[in-house]
């Protein structure tokens, strides 16, 4: 069995889809599989002994961040959707993934490439195709809700032409009043937020305790909300406000979706090293809003966070908008996963 072992390594190893190379401290090549061939253009013989730069005419790779994370920390280091151009001119878009590994007392960077471009080309795709779906909903939405009101402010007019009593013009000029400022509220909350963040030293769980309070108010099928807080994360430096205005719209999300009962939770926990496409963040605060409810629709899961997307009777589709630029403005993320009987949301905040 070991003899067999010992034969079928190699094999495994060339034949495995994923191009792999291992690099010195100088990023010079000293073993390459045969994908690793296929991707640089280059025989495995030409390749070992390279230096890695040298196997590019370009590239976007951040060797600064394998050096410090990889060499020095010995964390493992992700790099997505790579910008490439080998020294035959092709141009490629590359995953890779860097690890320190120690091998006859000698440190070297174990790389992992995957080639990834017909996944961008379709993700590209997808993102259009979606794209145009939430245009449509954004028009047919707003287009909704300002033909009622110019509806109101034309009839308005047309009374104000031919009535002569002043009580019945009075009437008439508060009619569009209202209606020209229910136009112009709409307006402000497409813009969303535009107020400075007042941030002060901040308890997280007194505010989560009054978001607690005001949703029992709204609780109609007696949802259990349960607390599962992380009691030593310190004060944090928010407008304690928005971040209770964002989470408040979430909960209240969960009540109106939860028709038959369930459960809502609420947890804390302190994150480290999280990454977001570009964003870094070293160290953060995770409020987690969980509920066992039916989960949120397949067809609103890509432009969840769009403005005018929902599939609820009368509502805006403006809430979650307006809390992914609450988050964002305190450089913050927020994600979700949902499945049928499961949907949980996560705001993540820098310390």
């Amino acid at each position: 069995m070991e003899q067999l072992h010992e034969q079928l390594l190699p094999d495994l190893w060339h034949n495995l889809a994923t191009s792999v190379i291992l690099l010195d401290k100088n990023f010079i090549v000293h073993y390459a599989n045969t994908s690793s061939s296929e991707l640089f253009g280059l025989g495995i013989k030409r390749l070992i002994g390279q230096s890695l730069h040298a196997t590019f005419s370009h590239h976007h790779i951040d060797i600064t961040r394998i050096n410090q994370y990889v060499l020095k920390d010995g964390v493992d280091c992700q790099q997505h959707r790579v910008d490439v151009v080998f020294i035959d001119n092709r141009a490629a878009t590359l995953n890779l993934h860097a690890r320190r590994v120690h091998l006859l007392n000698t440190t070297y960077i174990l790389m992992e490439f995957r080639r990834i471009d017909d996944e961008v080309r379709f993700d590209q795709a997808s993102n259009q195709m979606h794209q145009y779906h939430a245009a449509r909903t954004l028009i047919r939405g707003l287009a909704h809700e300002i033909k009622n009101p110019l509806g109101g402010i034309r009839g308005a007019a047309q009374l104000l032409q031919y009535e002569g009593c002043q009580s019945e013009r009075d009437q008439c000029a508060e009619l569009i009043i209202e209606q020209t400022d229910r136009l112009t509220d709409l307006v402000d909350r497409l813009l969303g937020p535009n107020q400075l963040l007042h941030k002060a030293p901040c308890n997280i769980h007194q505010t989560l305790e009054s978001v607690i309070k005001l949703s029992t108010l709204d609780n109609e099928h007696n949802i259990k909300l349960i607390k599962d807080y992380d009691p030593s994360i310190p004060d944090i430096n928010i407008d304690q406000a928005k971040i209770q205005q964002v989470v408040l719209n979430i909960v209240r999300n969960a009540l109106q979706a939860l028709t038959q009962g369930g459960n809502i939770t609420l947890t804390t926990r302190i994150k480290h090293r999280l990454r977001r496409g570009e964003k870094l963040i070293k160290k953060a605060l995770l409020i987690k809003i969980m509920d066992n409810g039916p989960g949120i629709a397949p067809e609103l899961k890509d432009t969840l966070f769009f403005p005018m997307t929902t599939n609820k009777d009368g509502g805006s589709g403006l809430g979650l908008s307006i809390a992914q630029t609450l988050i964002e403005q305190h450089n913050g993320m927020i994600d979700y996963d949902s499945w049928t009987g499961h949907t949980e949301f996560n705001i993540y905040l820098p310390f």
